[in-house]
């Protein structure tokens, strides 16, 4: 699956996982693991394939394994296990696949039973709020005892599947927040008057939003730029981005971009400072003042995910996700892929899934082999040569570039580097997906005070 897609998914059920989880889930998870948390050791492969002694290639098993998804991707993970079982022949892998709301009812319900899936994906957003309530295996030791070989991951896309420094699951994908623009819109003299240069990667605050104006059009074609520019009837944007409403894929990482943060190592809210009030007033003045971004209305009057705004061929740049890419080809835009804009540091977004192992499975050898297989060179590359994904392991970066499709891939490698290292916690999706943007909503469309909404942000979340 392409991404969780936070900002539609913002709320669903967890009405039993706080009672009956802590009761009874933490009753087969013996595995105490070892206290790193990304463990590393010199190995020429991913790890020695096996949990415990013998030849892993002469396992043999039953697995359970179960995923969110369509059937299309469901049909993809049964091309990916043929070639696991090419390797592993008598390992035999049942999946079981239930939509994205489904899937936690039943993910809650099995561990309350003590019934998990031999081995399931798992959403970096809730790995911390299940893995404090024992319902995965702490794969640290296992990592240790196997010389997995964390380098073949940036450290922050391995740190987004740890809790209290402990490793509960192995990167499947590192999905990216990046920046897209429509090709075509730049190369028209009649929907770039002013000759504006395409955008390019890393470019400062100051840079996109001059591009940005000389690419916001009213609708007798004269630009935000220019003299008596008519604010109220503008027929194409230069930027779309909903900074409240993508919280997580957005503000967040602007926010360490200027030496700020929203919440602390602590889970202490930190989005009081100076630092953090100039990245707000930044993103209002573009709507209030600059005019090239729209208002949460406007933006919703054009596409209700504001990432699928590009397709409407009337945003000249647009944040988005990796998994946007099919959809804008879908839509027949002609875009390229950048890095985002910085205020003083680049900074991005890796929103990840990853294979957890249940904690009480009897076949423990069987699941570390395919957990492992799954997340090392072998399954990675694979997984990059279907193209549904951006791999996690860089061991499978060529594969993934290999596939050309008519835009530098090579943005959302790169952007691995520069993710913020913020594991998600419990509690801290009800800050990004609710809080925010309720409150910050209107005072960045010009309707309320900026300084008073982060102070309504921080006693709603009171931490």
């Amino acid at each position: 699956m392409a991404s969780r897609g936070f900002a539609i998914r913002a709320k669903w059920l967890f009405p039993l996982l706080g009672a009956s989880l802590a009761l009874t889930a933490c009753g087969g998870n013996n595995d105490k693991g070892a206290a790193t948390g990304s463990p590393s050791a010199p190995s020429a492969s991913s790890a020695s394939e096996s949990a415990g002694s013998g030849d892993p290639t002469s396992l043999k098993a039953k697995l359970t394994f179960m995923q969110w998804g369509t059937q299309e991707e469901v049909n993809q993970t049964k091309e990916l296990l043929k070639l696991f079982n090419a390797k592993y022949p008598d390992i035999q892998v049942d999946v079981v696949s239930k939509d994205w709301e489904t899937y936690w009812t039943a993910i809650t319900a099995q561990a309350a039973s003590q019934s998990l899936p031999d081995v399931f994906k798992m959403d970096e957003a809730y790995l911390d709020k299940y893995a404090k309530l024992g319902a995965m295996k702490d794969l640290t030791d296992l990592m240790a005892r196997n010389s997995f070989d964390a380098s073949e991951f940036e450290p922050n896309v391995m740190k987004k599947l740890q809790s209290g420094g402990k490793q509960y699951a192995l990167p499947r994908d590192a999905n990216t927040i990046v920046v897209f623009y429509n090709k075509k819109l730049f190369a028209d003299p009649k929907t770039n008057p002013q000759g504006a240069p395409v955008p390019t990667g890393e470019m400062t605050w100051d840079q996109m939003t001059d591009i940005a104006k000389k690419m916001t059009l009213d609708k007798s074609g004269r630009t935000a730029a220019d003299p008596g520019f008519d604010a109220s009837s503008i027929s194409q944007w230069g930027l779309m981005m909903d900074a409240a409403g993508s919280a997580d894929s957005v503000l967040e990482s602007q926010l360490w971009s200027n030496g700020a943060k929203l919440v602390n190592d602590d889970e202490s809210f930190a989005m009081n400072s100076p630092e953090a009030l100039e990245v707000l007033t930044r993103f209002r003045d573009l709507i209030t003042q600059q005019h090239v971004v729209p208002t949460f209305g406007q933006a919703q009057s054009l596409s209700k995910d504001p990432f699928l705004s590009l397709t409407t061929g009337k945003v000249a740049v647009s944040f988005g996700g990796s998994w946007n890419t099919s959809e804008y080809k879908t839509a027949g835009i002609d875009f390229e892929a950048i890095l985002p804009p910085k205020f003083k540091e680049e900074k991005t977004v890796v929103q990840e899934t990853g294979y957890a192992i249940g904690p009480t499975t009897k076949e423990e050898q069987a699941a570390w082999t395919l957990v492992n297989w799954l997340s090392g060179p072998e399954g990675q590359i694979a997984l990059a040569e279907q193209g549904q994904s951006v791999p996690a392991n860089k061991k499978a970066s060529d594969a993934f570039l290999a596939k050309d499709e008519g835009y530098d891939k090579q943005v959302f490698i790169d952007s691995q580097k520069y993710a913020i290292p913020v594991p998600f916690f419990d509690g801290k999706e009800k800050l990004l997906w609710d809080i925010i943007p309720q409150k910050l909503a209107n005072p960045l469309s010009g309707k309320g005070d900026l300084q008073k909404a982060i102070e309504d942000i921080q006693k709603a979340y009171g931490k």
